[in-house]
């Protein structure tokens, strides 16, 4: 499968943001303990900035996303 690396675009950023809340498939989640109290969703749902995915309760990132994931999603 194709897949993006950072840095991204505003464009696309914001495409793989909408994909994340879109419900469409699994959003992308954080490698670390996501059932812990500090993941307050209780997935760890990564977010997605110009420089890759982060995840909001903790330190993990990730650099990568399938491409798919945002074609639907860019104006």
């Amino acid at each position: 499968m194709e897949q993006i690396r950072p840095p991204w675009t505003p464009e696309q950023v914001e495409a793989l943001n909408r994909y994340q809340k879109s419900g469409l498939m699994h959003p992308y989640t954080c490698g670390g303990n996501r059932k812990d109290e500090n993941h307050l969703d209780n997935e760890g749902i990564l977010v997605a900035t110009k420089k890759g995915w982060i995840c909001p309760y903790c330190d993990y990132n990730q650099d990568w996303a399938h491409a798919f994931t945002i074609e639907h999603f860019l104006d």
